[in-house]
């Protein structure tokens, strides 16, 4: 068969409606042909079962993250979170405390009350209490010159973020923190150990505090704001007491910045576990051999063509599903909602291979009837992604041997789960509806391990012209 090139609107997808999921072959080539396509395309669907993966792979994040705004201490679901402050300490209020009687000092660190007032917040997740083992531990610098701890300011958060990888403190102590969230609470108050304060009290002048709050061993991940905010940023307070005062009379100092160092705790390197909260992810390559039979197959010619530019282009994808077996049996989800599995795909741009973002476009009738596909912690036992634009690029290069990779990432915790007008907060005439969980994700995880024996479908739809056709 002579070849033969033709051009479909690079746009096509982006203007697909709703309604291209549920209609039949005539349906969807009429809608094609409303745009403006010529009246040889078709529109056919092509299914290629049992699809094994290539490879699999769970990639985890552990970098060290920016608190200025936002920040969590805790744990959950195989992962743990540490806070660590950079305070810069003025000479003149170390010597005074020095030369108190005694003294002592507080962490202040005020919840997300956007998080944790949530009209939104699902039933039976507040309130909770719990004693919180905490771990300080700190690093105290020499003495500095006022000069010297004023230039602290200017250090770079990358630069900071790099110490921290190898940052080995050179004090801690154990203390104990007892704490209840409930939806009206906002301020908590730890105590810093005694041997924090004597260590402070020993060493007078301009000093930088480096200090480190871990609690491996919570039930929860607190969400608390960083120095950003106006008005509920943290503060370290020391507070001397003379024999014949109150204490009253303190000293209050705001960090110059805040990190958060994640760890993960997962027992099975082997086991394809992503973390809501972080940015794991899991890479999958399919095999190209099943897809081009399936494809050859169909049409009843060779596919792809393996002359000229190499780009087969007698048919263009304008919409592609993987779908592959789930079980939320082995997850753990701290709001109990269900959750979007965000993917992308990879694609040659200018010789160099880049991976994007794939547009989720909504299929009402299977919203209203079952829910959304793309989530996990939901009805059912499989998860149906979009892999359009990756999809796309495969089948129109496939002929330099390329297998097909795609991306996965948990994303938000989804409150309208078949709520499939719109994919993103509007407003009502009486109120904002809010489709994902505001504020805050859910800090949750998910066992994808089933993906490398558990047998995926890919569905896809195609615009073509072929021959004479």
């Amino acid at each position: 068969m002579k070849k033969k090139k033709f051009i479909l609107f690079p746009l096509l997808t982006l203007l697909l409606s709703s309604c291209l999921f549920d209609t039949d072959d005539e349906g969807l080539s009429s809608w094609l042909s409303d745009q403006g396509m010529p009246s040889s395309y078709k529109v056919q669907t092509v299914t290629v079962n049992n699809l094994k993966p290539v490879s699999a792979k769970a990639y985890s994040d552990t970098l060290t993250k920016n608190g200025w705004s936002r920040g969590v201490f805790g744990a959950a679901s195989g992962m743990s979170y540490d806070i660590v402050y950079d305070f810069a300490l003025d000479s003149a209020n170390v010597e005074t405390i020095k030369s108190a009687d005694s003294a002592k000092s507080f962490l202040l660190v005020y919840l997300v009350d956007l998080f944790y007032q949530s009209k939104l917040m699902p039933d039976g997740v507040l309130p909770f209490e719990e004693d919180l083992d905490l771990k300080v531990s700190w690093t105290l610098s020499d003495a500095m010159s006022e000069s010297e701890c004023y230039n602290l300011k200017s250090i770079t958060d990358s630069v900071w973020f790099h110490e921290l990888d190898s940052w080995k403190p050179k004090k801690s102590a154990d203390t104990t923190f007892s704490v209840t969230v409930a939806d009206t609470s906002s301020m908590l108050t730890i105590e810093m150990p005694n041997a924090l304060v004597e260590d402070i009290r020993k060493h007078p002048g301009y000093r930088r505090l480096q200090l480190r709050i871990s609690a491996p061993e919570a039930s929860h991940v607190y969400r608390i704001y960083g120095p950003s905010h106006e008005k509920y940023y943290p503060v370290f307070r020391m507070v001397p007491f003379e024999k014949d005062s109150d204490g009253e009379v303190g000293y209050r100092y705001e960090p110059m910045r805040v990190a958060v160092l994640y760890s993960n705790h997962e027992a099975c390197s082997e086991c394809l576990v992503l973390h809501g909260g972080t940015y794991d992810s899991l890479i999958v390559e399919l095999p190209a051999k099943p897809i081009l039979k399936a494809l050859s197959d169909f049409y009843g010619d060779e596919f792809p063509y393996t002359v000229g530019d190499k780009n087969d282009v007698r048919q263009a994808v304008v919409m592609a599903q993987v779908t592959f077996f789930r079980d939320d049996a082995g997850g753990e989800s701290e709001l109990g909602l269900p959750i979007e599995v965000q993917v992308s795909t990879y694609l040659d741009s200018a010789e160099a291979v880049v991976r994007r973002s794939e547009d989720y476009k909504l299929d009402k009738e299977r919203i209203y009837n079952s829910g959304h596909p793309n989530v996990v912690f939901y009805d059912g036992d499989s998860l149906t992604l979009q892999v359009t634009n990756g999809m796309r690029e495969f089948v129109n290069k496939a002929s330099d041997g390329r297998n097909f990779r795609m991306l996965m990432r948990l994303g938000n915790s989804i409150l309208g789960i078949r709520d499939s007008s719109h994919y993103y907060d509007y407003v009502t005439a009486d109120d904002t509806v809010h489709v994902f969980f505001p504020n805050n994700i859910d800090y949750s995880r998910y066992d994808f391990t089933s993906i490398k024996s558990k047998a995926a479908s890919l569905k896809l739809w195609l615009a073509s012209k072929r021959g004479e056709e």
